[in-house]
């Protein structure tokens, strides 16, 4: 689904970390949560990527090698930067 210039994927990327934490404006957050309602692609995404969080959340720091924890946070930040240009 394409709005205006934006992909809902470029949407969701975008704005998913801020919505989430409570961090975005208030009408910006009613504005995503109408698309969210109406999309039901992105809804799925949004119950996938909450699921998965909660998932994290269960696992203690120590179970997690530290070698993948810096490969992991090397490709986001890699990913976040090849999106933004």
């Amino acid at each position: 689904m394409k709005h205006g210039e934006m992909t809902c994927q470029e949407l969701i990327l975008e704005c998913l970390l801020e919505f989430e934490e409570g961090a975005m404006p208030e009408q910006e957050r009613r504005e995503l949560q109408r698309h969210f309602e109406m999309c039901p692609p992105c809804m799925n995404f949004l119950a996938t990527y909450r699921a998965t969080g909660k998932t994290l959340k269960m696992l203690k720091p120590t179970e997690i090698p530290p070698a993948l924890a810096q490969t992991v946070l090397a490709f986001v930040r890699m990913r976040r930067e090849k999106e933004r240009g």
